[in-house]
């Protein structure tokens, strides 16, 4: 009986994380082409660029992803990821 319960409470835990993405996708906004500059996320977060750089490095924050090379660092913020996270829709012009 208790693995039962177990698995009723698994599947129902999948029905709501796909009726939460359902309802997610159908009020999806239109973003900005392109990626969310790291300023425009620091304000968003009232927090740093600095902070944003390292929670997307370190893997906290998973709005985007981070490479670096020898001489540059380069962040990519999603829109999606950023309006997933806080609800502010980037439109490509900078802070709304």
């Amino acid at each position: 009986m208790p693995e039962e319960l177990q698995r009723i409470g698994n599947m129902n835990e999948l029905a709501e994380q796909i009726a939460r993405t359902m309802a997610s996708i159908a009020n999806m906004p239109q973003f900005g082409a392109g990626g969310v500059p790291v300023e425009v996320a620091a304000k968003v977060y009232g927090k740093s660029a600095m902070w944003v750089r390292t929670g997307i490095e370190e893997g906290w924050l998973p709005i985007g992803h981070l490479t670096k090379s020898d001489k540059r660092v380069n962040v990519y913020i999603s829109p999606k990821r950023l309006w997933e996270d806080t609800g502010y829709v980037y439109t490509g012009k900078g802070l709304d």
